[in-house]
């Protein structure tokens, strides 16, 4: 299993246009090494660096929205997919994840990530 197995678990999200909410009020989003490394080589390729935390604003976040969006790591994709990580501006997915399937994800996450 590689981490975009994984990502495939999870339901279809689309933000609404523009959204930075939770970007602007979690911090830097959690991750493993798959995900730190992936993010690296993503900046890298386009002659980024490693931003430092802003407060409770993810450093990848812009007014356009996220800048490392292709290679965001799970906790970004899996907000608004479950009850358990709802939307807070009522955006939601055509169906959420069933708590037995985020247990799931969170049980592969751990066994094949970290």
């Amino acid at each position: 299993m590689d981490i975009d197995d994984l990502y495939a678990l999870l339901p279809d999200f689309r933000c609404l246009e523009g959204c930075t909410e939770c970007c602007t009020h979690f911090g830097v989003p959690s991750r493993t090494r798959a995900e730190d490394e992936r993010i690296r080589e993503f900046l890298r390729r386009q002659g980024r660096d490693i931003l430092p935390a802003r407060g409770t604003t993810c450093p990848y976040v812009s007014s356009e929205g996220c800048t490392i969006h292709p290679v965001r790591p799970l906790v970004c994709r899996l907000y608004g997919t479950s009850p358990n990580y709802r939307c807070v501006r009522g955006v939601a997915p055509s169906r959420y994840l069933h708590p037995d399937e985020e247990a799931e994800i969170f049980e592969l996450y751990r066994a094949y990530f970290f």
